[in-house]
């Protein structure tokens, strides 16, 4: 089996992989862009037979149950994936992402109507791009590339998008916390990511509004969307901009959050 991560241009400076994982440094044909040039060896996979891509920024999180429970993963699956901990909707990703200014309203509109009548947004399980399990996937490896392609340079949501029908999965706190700290606070989060900006951030309500009408889906029952307020700024927009699944750790009546959209926290 290969552990294998992308450390392109150098974006962890103080990289500290185990010595059993291979480190890939460089590609053979740059796209000019070095985030796009990290995602090409993570995407299309260059190695055969059982391999698993951790994301640079967690790399030295990673140990011996790591590889224990990989082992244990192979022996069932072909493709295993983490679902995200807030369990996000089409709409939230895709909302997260203009928010933060990763990728534009143009290119979502643009990727959504390409796979419109080829995908169920309704259905949509978005994993996570951080750890990733495979053994001979070309043809996901390869309508995953195509797809990145399409909307910007963040890569979860054309993953989720290019994920076949059979797959395993594990949420990703449960998994995680097997052999490091997914809690909300915990060190799996400590990292160094997703620091680019490719446009500006702004407030994705309008654009959302947009994209249900565009995909069909209902903001009431796709859309949870609230802001974790600092003590001295509750009721307003001002925090932490929270998407998708809530979970224990911030219940619908917690006095800090102001909940913007969503009749349910799940």
């Amino acid at each position: 089996m290969i552990y294998y991560t992308v450390n392109i241009g150098n974006y962890i400076e103080d990289l500290q992989a185990p010595p059993w994982v291979h480190v890939i440094t460089e590609v053979e044909e740059s796209t000019g862009d070095k985030v796009r040039d990290s995602r090409i060896p993570k995407i299309k996979c260059p190695f055969s037979g059982p391999s698993v891509y951790i994301d640079a920024s967690r790399v030295h999180l990673i140990d011996q149950k790591f590889k224990d429970l990989s082992e244990e993963i192979f022996e069932k699956h072909d493709l295993f994936v983490l679902h995200h901990p807030h369990q996000h909707t089409y709409l939230e990703e895709c909302a997260e992402y203009v928010y933060h200014g990763w990728v534009s309203e143009e290119d979502i509109f643009s990727f959504t109507e390409h796979v419109k009548g080829k995908y169920n947004f309704g259905k949509h399980f978005q994993s996570m791009g951080t750890v990733i399990w495979r053994r001979d996937q070309d043809d996901f490896n390869e309508r995953w590339w195509k797809l990145y392609m399409l909307c910007g340079v963040r890569d979860q949501l054309s993953m989720a998008v290019a994920l076949p029908s059979e797959y395993g999965s594990s949420p990703c706190r449960d998994f995680v916390n097997q052999f490091s700290d997914a809690e909300p606070n915990g060190v799996w989060w400590q990292t160094k990511s997703g620091s680019y900006q490719y446009c500006d951030k702004k407030d994705p309500d309008d654009f959302i509004n947009r994209l249900c009408e565009l995909t069909g889906l209902k903001k009431s029952f796709r859309y949870r969307a609230a802001i974790f307020n600092p003590k001295d700024a509750l009721g307003t927009k001002i925090g932490d901009f929270i998407l998708g699944h809530r979970g224990k750790y911030w219940p619908r009546d917690y006095y800090r959050l102001n909940v913007l959209s969503g009749r349910r926290n799940h």
